[in-house]
């Protein structure tokens, strides 16, 4: 695969496939496990940057190779908004299944990143390119926290959700959108592949390019109403989670809701678990 010099991954220069080595270019900036703040705080940097690393594995995944080891330690950065990929021991490529090394009981993929689906004591048979995707995810939470590490699916709890941590910045929507759809517990509630990634990530992008941020689930952040203006969340009294609220009631039953106002028109929207 690295002989084919596909855009995006790491320069082979050299190999010996008798002698079970190769010489691979030198990236003087490091691997994002070295530089884990490079990106904290910046959604829309991180996204940018993200971008190209989902758009290089998209081209994987078009050819059903399935990388298997997505972590910090091996995406290195070529400039601020450039990602490249590197360390292909455990790709997957289907044509070669017969020749697969894992043993019956073998797991493949890096614990603290793969997802669960894969590391369930056998060995998986039927590799999925949403087994990169769900890696993939948890690279993008690791970008923007400046953290290396996700547990598990647990990026909507109050310590490791990135709304909570950049509760000033609306465009934590945008990367929380995204990581919500690619960390999940089960495979079909996964994004397919990377190239669906990527028209997801382009979206957000384009979006943000139209008009700044965006709210939740893509709303934009310039005032639907006067146009002038942005939408600001609210300085409420933060709930159990953090989570500026304000209690509201909905057939007899009280619900939680996040309040948006244009700093403009004061014109006031209202998002109860994500719906507007």
């Amino acid at each position: 695969m690295l002989k084919e010099n596909r855009p995006g991954l790491i320069k082979l220069l050299d190999a010996n496939v008798s002698e079970k080595w190769i010489v691979t270019e030198y990236m003087p900036n490091g691997a994002l496990d070295r530089n884990p703040t490079l990106y904290q705080g910046d959604a829309f940097g991180a996204l940018r940057a993200f971008r190209s690393l989902v758009a290089t594995v998209a081209g994987l995944h078009k050819d059903k190779y399935v990388h298997r080891d997505i972590k910090p330690a091996n995406v290195f950065t070529a400039e601020y908004d450039e990602l490249v990929l590197g360390d292909f021991g455990i790709v997957f490529i289907p044509d070669k299944q017969g020749e697969r090394l894992t043993l019956t009981n073998e797991r493949v993929g890096p614990r603290d990143y793969m997802p669960q689906w894969g590391d369930l004591g056998d060995r998986l048979e039927n590799v999925h390119t949403n087994f990169d995707v769900y890696m993939l995810g948890k690279l993008l939470w690791c970008m923007v926290t400046g953290r290396l590490k996700l547990p598990r699916e647990y990026h909507s709890k109050p310590a490791y959700d990135i709304k909570v941590m950049f509760a000033n910045d609306s465009g934590m929507n945008a990367v929380d959108g995204i990581v919500k759809k690619c960390v999940v517990e089960e495979p079909d509630d996964c994004i397919g592949s990377a190239v669906e990634l990527l028209a997801l990530v382009d979206e957000q992008l384009e979006a943000h390019a139209r008009g700044g941020d965006t709210l939740v689930d893509g709303i934009p952040q310039h005032c639907r109403i006067c146009g002038k203006g942005k939408y600001r969340k609210a300085e409420l009294e933060p709930n159990v989670a953090g989570k500026p609220v304000v209690a509201l009631s909905m057939a007899g039953k009280p619900i939680e809701v996040s309040m948006f106002v244009c700093d403009t028109c004061r014109h006031v929207l209202f998002f109860s678990d994500g719906q507007g």
